[in-house]
């Protein structure tokens, strides 16, 4: 192939003029000509403008201004005697070109009529000719003619067919009769082509600047083409000012200028260039270069809407959705902006997506189905990854066999070719739970690396080296997070925020933003945030976020308040009445585990079951996910409810294995053993080797309660236990408490005792020391031959822990070793008692009321059990009561 000629061609230097500023936009052309009455020119109008404004016309829609313009044609051939026979006829037949009229064109004899013209033809007429041999229209294909028509015209010093010639040389081709350089040809061609400084000189610079730009005939040059495009810009030209600004937005070939960029991109957008009115838009937009203004954003968008222009319709849409959609009145112009955006023809798939995503908000998953459905697969037509998954999950949970099989091919390709793992999970389900004949194992095998619970997990005490020796786990959370997973971006916010406390504020607020705009994803990172706080005001800080965005409506954002009241109700009892009232305004679009967690909250403080309002379980049956269903059948006082919910429940069920132990339960408690045995075989499908896996399935198996079940239980707690995974051991120990059970061994029991004691936290050593109390005596002989009780207490005393002050005071009491440790065991009581212990305060009331160990005082006595009740000590509120009325 030939080399692309290097051409050096620069812009004159002259005083720049406005001469290509069009004096009227494309819409008040229209208006005038279509108002036009044909039977005279409009007055005022000079001759070099007229052929300007018709063939603006002409570039506008030929077929649809054909009549007006021809009529103009005739009329000036009429009344201009400078408008020669052969100009009109040039004029016309590209109007018949133009418009694809080429029978009507044959019919009139204009191209025959043009022939005879001959030597007297015009070197643009003759190129003109040319192109029509060429390209054979309105005359059958000719190339030997039209090549000699080109000749003839670029000899006559026309500088398109120069130029034409010239690309043709240059691609290496040999034209008979014409043996130029290129060089020089595109040389001669170019200066030819931007002749005098008209009104039409624009069109023809812009034909330079994009030569050099595209790099097709001649070398690419970015910074000859950026100089073109200024000095069209210059002369007022406003698609060459948008073109010189996106060369200093993209810096393609060229030094940047953010003078220059603001300069012509304001030139553009006063001449109404549609890109050049969205690039200022998102400037304002996003704060880049201009102050940050979205009112103003969003009245360019609004504007370029009312226009009519596809980009208005999206960047309004983008916009609201960013700044939050806090009033139905915004919801409602999300959602027109939406509608008209998705009836362009070359919508994007987005659109379509966030209608569906609202037809399901507002009508119910169960009853916005149809309408949805249509539009996740319109938008998946159109490719777009977040159709897709939601079209799979519809398929999924409404669909057939057939559908099931669609959603299994859809979910393969937006995780093999678009990298999307927030796809895995519903893949998990399609060939796991959903599959009607059985778990796919050997499938999902394929693909269970890439299932978040089969990645290493990240212990809670992080630090720099455990993200070290974590490194995969790490990398999975960061990829899942940026690749839009909420739960992934609140537990790398979580990681990282304790990673590093310094910069709590910032990576908190990072997360936050790159999460604004997906359901539930701010919630999440302030979830994350809020366990990783080190201080109360980091805490508070969170918790006030939370309520500002609960306050606009926001589900998730309740749901983590009441988590967060919840865990502070054994303290604080308005706590449990503040939970219990963000569930209820949540509705039935609580997280499900929420409502069971509630549950348990009251039950521990005594209130029974908690019961949720009539009309909340009928917002659970239109809204509430699988947890929050089964919740709600347990609620229900009819077969006919209960069955509604467990059926809805099942379609909605995640396939994980907490979803799959819950699942087991019920089934169970409803009287459906053979469902609680398909969960199990799912759950075993999964595959679990990883110590919190083992114990889960070991829960399930334990749940559906025979022998043989139990005893796989039983294996599964030990190989977690033997991983190190604290609960398993935990559960083991709850085993080994009855030593009369089948499963009980001594020798094991012994030493899971010894090495929960030595692994123990100061706050954990009075429960397992109540444990190793109720042992066997061979067992709490073997411990206590290893394992030295007062000691432990009293370095965990030392370190300043409450509790085991307070245990080590029992222990020195009940064994002094001289007097000396009963004098101590007071001096320990009493500062468990100052630092809060409520039984510790109720230890020392008795003491001086008996003067045991401490000089009897009634008045101190009273005074340490008063404080005792008051820190909620039970036995000491009934002993204070039964004083206080003596």
């Amino acid at each position: 192939m030939a080399q692309q000629p290097v051409i050096d061609f620069r812009p004159p230097d002259i005083q720049a003029a406005k001469v290509c500023a069009d004096r009227k936009s494309n819409d008040a052309l229209e208006l005038q000509w279509s108002n036009w009455d044909g039977r005279q020119l409009p007055a005022g109008v000079e001759y070099r403008d007229l052929d300007r404004e018709l063939m603006r016309l002409r570039n506008i829609d030929a077929d649809k201004y054909f009549d007006t313009v021809k009529s103009a044609y005739d009329l000036r051939r009429q009344e201009d005697p400078y408008y020669s026979r052969a100009a009109y006829l040039l004029d016309v037949v590209a109007l018949y070109v133009e418009a694809q009229r080429f029978d009507d064109l044959k019919a009139t004899g204009f191209v025959t009529e043009l022939e005879t013209i001959g030597p007297a033809a015009t070197p643009g007429t003759v190129n003109f000719l040319a192109d029509l041999y060429l390209e054979g229209k309105a005359v059958p294909q000719d190339i030997d003619r039209g090549i000699q028509r080109k000749l003839q015209a670029a000899y006559n010093g026309d500088p398109d067919a120069v130029l034409y010639l010239a690309e043709k040389t240059s691609r290496g081709e040999e034209v008979p009769g014409w043996d130029m350089d290129p060089e020089l040809a595109f040389t001669l061609g170019f200066s030819s082509l931007l002749g005098n400084l008209d009104n039409a000189i624009c069109g023809r610079v812009r034909r330079i600047a994009r030569a050099f730009e595209s790099g097709e005939v001649i070398a690419q040059d970015h910074a000859l083409a950026e100089a073109w495009y200024r000095f069209a810009a210059d002369l007022g030209d406003g698609q060459s000012a948008w073109q010189t600004a996106r060369y200093h937005l993209s810096g393609e070939g060229i030094k940047k200028d953010n003078t220059r960029l603001l300069r012509y991109l304001q030139q553009a957008f006063e001449a109404d260039i549609v890109p050049a009115k969205v690039q200022m838009a998102k400037l304002y937009e996003d704060g880049v270069l201009v102050p940050t203004d979205p009112e103003r954003a969003m009245a360019i968008y609004d504007q370029l809407a009312e226009d009519g222009e596809r980009e208005g319709f999206a960047g309004a849409t983008r916009l609201l959705a960013a700044r939050g959609l806090d009033t139905p009145e915004d919801r409602q112009k999300y959602h027109d902006r939406l509608a008209a955006l998705a009836r362009f023809p070359d919508a994007p798939g987005w659109a379509f997506s966030r209608l569906g995503a609202m037809s399901l908000d507002e009508n119910s998953p169960w009853e916005g189905q149809e309408e949805a459905r249509r539009l996740f697969e319109a938008a998946a037509e159109r490719g777009d990854s977040a159709g897709k998954l939601e079209l799979a999950r519809l398929y999924l949970r409404d669909g057939d066999e057939a559908d099931r099989r669609k959603a299994v091919e859809l979910l393969k390709e937006l995780i093999a070719a678009e990298g999307k793992t927030t796809a895995v999970d519903a893949l998990k389900n399609a060939l796991l739970c959903a599959s009607p004949d059985g778990p796919q194992k050997a499938e999902w095998e394929k693909w269970k690396y890439l299932d978040r619970d089969n990645w290493p997990q990240l212990p809670e005490d992080i630090t720099a080296d455990t993200l070290v020796d974590n490194a995969e786990a790490t990398a999975r959370l960061q990829s899942a997070a940026l690749s839009g997973s909420t739960g992934a971006a609140g537990d790398l916010t979580s990681v990282l925020a304790r990673l590093h406390p310094d910069r709590f504020d910032d990576i908190v607020g990072h997360w936050r933003a790159a999460m604004r705009g997906q359901a539930g994803g701010e919630a999440s990172v302030l979830e994350g945030a809020y366990h990783a706080a080190g201080t109360d005001a980091e805490r508070g800080s969170v918790v006030s976020a939370l309520e500002a965005l609960a306050a606009t409506g926001d589900i998730p954002a309740k749901t983590v308040l009441a988590e967060i009241h919840m865990a502070a109700s054994t303290d604080d009892a308005a706590s449990l009445d503040k939970a219990t009232a963000l569930v209820e305004e949540a509705g039935g679009q609580i997280k499900g585990s929420t409502l069971w967690h509630l549950d348990d909250a009251y039950r521990a403080a005594g209130k029974g079951r908690y019961e949720p309002p009539q009309d909340m379980l009928s917002d659970i049956a239109a809204n509430g996910d699988f947890e929050a269903l089964l919740f709600a059948a347990t609620r229900a006082t009819s077969d006919e409810d209960r069955a509604l919910f467990y059926e809805r429940a099942k379609a909605a069920m995640p396939c994980d294995l907490n979803a799959l132990a819950r699942k087991a339960q019920y089934a169970l408690n409803a009287g459906r053993p053979d469902e609680a045995d398909d969960a199990l075989d799912v759950a075993l499908a999964l595959s679990p080797d990883q110590g919190w896996q083992q114990v889960k399935l070991a829960d399930i198996y334990t749940t559906l309660g025979s022998i043989a079940d139990r005893e796989e239980a039983f294996k599964l707690y030990e190989a977690a236990h033997g991983q190190g995974y604290e609960p398993a051991s935990r559960r083991l120990l709850d085993w080994y408490s009855d030593p009369d059970s089948r499963f009980y061994q001594e020798e094991e029991h012994a030493k899971l005792l010894l090495e929960a004691l030595e692994k123990a936290a100061p706050s954990d050593l009075s429960g397992l020391a109540n444990r190793l109390k109720y042992a066997p005596e061979s067992v709490r002989n073997r411990v206590s031959e290893a394992f030295d009780m007062k000691a432990a207490y009293r370095k965990a005393a030392e370190a300043g822990d409450p509790v085991a002050m307070r245990e080590l005071a029992k222990t020195l009491r009940r064994d002094p070793a001289s007097e000396n440790e009963v004098s101590e065991a007071t001096d320990w009581l009493a500062n468990a008692a100052n630092a809060g212990d409520a039984e510790a305060m109720l230890l020392l009331a008795q003491a001086y009321a008996f003067g045991a160990g401490v000089e009897h005082s009634a008045d101190k006595a009273m005074e340490w059990l008063k404080a005792a009740a008051a820190a909620g000590n039970e036995t000491a509120g009934t002993l204070f009561s039964g004083l206080k009325l003596h």
